[in-house]
């Protein structure tokens, strides 16, 4: 009979909006940890395409964690800027692009998931 680790029966757990927030508090800047948007909502968002504990989400943003910080620091386009001035106001726009920051928390986890899964994970409002 073999016994579990501790880390194994750690990433076995279910996935819940708190271990995604310690996750990706360890894995990612604590700047891009903003908003109002609860980490919760993307717990059944991440089971549809089945990421349903921690030890698979954590592979999945540590698959992507470079390609993220550097889409994450990229420049914006002027109408990009227009659009991010007109939707968050401009004093937010310019400590985010001083400080090369963009994305929230539940951004980058979406984005994470559409690189591993493709247009089947993107989010329609």
């Amino acid at each position: 009979m073999s016994k579990n680790s501790a880390r194994q029966i750690l990433y076995a757990k279910p996935l819940t909006g708190q271990a995604i927030r310690r996750i990706m508090s360890r894995l990612f800047p604590k700047r891009n940890d903003y908003g109002e948007a609860s980490l919760d909502e993307l717990v059944p968002e991440l089971a549809q395409l089945g990421i349903i504990s921690l030890g698979q989400f954590k592979r999945l943003m540590t698959r992507h964690r470079r390609a993220l910080l550097r889409l994450d620091r990229s420049r914006l386009s002027k109408g990009e800027l227009r659009n991010a001035i007109a939707e968050y106001g401009e004093s937010f726009v310019t400590d985010a692009l001083r400080r090369q920051y963009w994305f929230a928390y539940p951004a980058l986890v979406r984005t994470a998931a559409e690189f591993q899964f493709g247009e089947v994970a993107v989010i329609y409002e």
